[in-house]
């Protein structure tokens, strides 16, 4: 893919090159007997950002703090500029003009707080003040440790590739969005949050050798995943102690998806398919499981930190 170029020399420069594999860094967390090797401070990186002289570095900023979480994308998107439709017809979102004609219609670009709204009511061909986006395929996101603020959490990748060879549907991730202003991550455990499938993650390019207000935020396209809510009353299964998770959908039967601000996101979320019978489906596989699956499990056994949240494990 083509890449912006830039000449500048920055702090951004020294986390863009390090092993980002997070399959080989959970593994070699969980089991590998060698020591840990020591994890970026993105907190850090995000204020160095704030103090760095206007000028230096790009904006929107490639890493800050929403929240109790820090991000941090690549200095250079992956798809440099491509316009509306075909970052539609490659991500296969058909909706995309319409989600973005919405996002503006509600709350337009001014930094307001945004929730999933009512059924779709921008066409496909909605006027936008802008034609191109940027897209990047990655962002990373840290948080404190749920006990100790003083000490960094792990690190994780949400992933947001469009269709290819191997990944027939695109490679996306889970993550936990807040949609309500008055519940914070991690003490509000679920609660104020959805969560969702990180399909696209873009900022709207302006025209060349122009700058505009409305391209100085990074958007997702996030797909909503609803708690399915068990038998005995109960919000987790009774065999696993997990939450089940189901596709939202429309009255037409596509998916609920929208766009949001990328810093309502609060935390990676991994998922596993949920089988329906006692026998697996063999046409699932690591590259299709999880949008072949009717539905899935939340896992939070894979961090500590975010067991911890989502139970309400121990006081803070």
């Amino acid at each position: 893919m083509d890449a912006e170029s830039g000449g500048e020399s920055d702090a951004e420069d020294e986390i863009d090159d390090e092993t980002n594999d997070d399959n080989e860094n959970l593994a070699a967390e969980l089991w590998s007997e060698s020591p840990h090797r020591k994890a970026t401070d993105l907190f850090a990186v995000a204020q160095r950002f704030l103090e760095a002289v206007p000028g230096t570095i790009p904006h929107p900023l490639r890493a800050f703090v929403a929240g109790s979480t820090a991000f941090r994308l690549n200095r250079n998107p992956t798809i440099r500029r491509v316009s509306i439709k075909d970052a539609a017809e490659k991500f296969s979102l058909p909706d995309l003009p319409g989600a973005l004609g919405d996002y503006l219609q509600r709350e337009g670009f001014a930094r307001n707080f945004h929730v999933f709204g009512a059924p779709r009511r921008s066409p496909p061909d909605v006027p936008l003040p802008f034609n191109d986006l940027r897209i990047w395929y990655k962002v990373r996101l840290q948080q404190k440790s749920y006990h100790d603020m003083s000490t960094l959490g792990s690190t994780f990748t949400v992933h947001a590739h469009p269709p290819d060879q191997t990944w027939k549907y695109g490679r996306y991730d889970g993550a936990l969005l807040n949609v309500d202003e008055a519940q914070e991550w991690p003490s509000s455990g679920l609660a104020g949050h959805s969560v969702v499938l990180i399909r696209m993650i873009m900022c709207p390019a302006p025209p060349r050798k122009q700058t505009s207000l409305w391209a100085n935020r990074f958007l997702v396209y996030a797909e909503r995943l609803n708690i399915v809510p068990q038998a005995n009353g109960s919000l987790v299964e009774t065999s696993t102690g997990l939450h089940v998770l189901k596709r939202a959908t429309r009255a037409s039967g596509a998916p609920l998806g929208e766009i949001f601000p990328l810093d309502q996101l609060r935390s990676y979320c991994h998922l596993t398919p949920r089988f329906d019978s006692a026998q697996a489906d063999s046409r699932l596989t690591c590259y299709n499981s999880i949008h072949s699956s009717s539905t899935m499990f939340l896992n939070k056994y894979i961090d500590k930190e975010f067991y911890y949240a989502v139970t309400g494990m121990g006081t803070r």
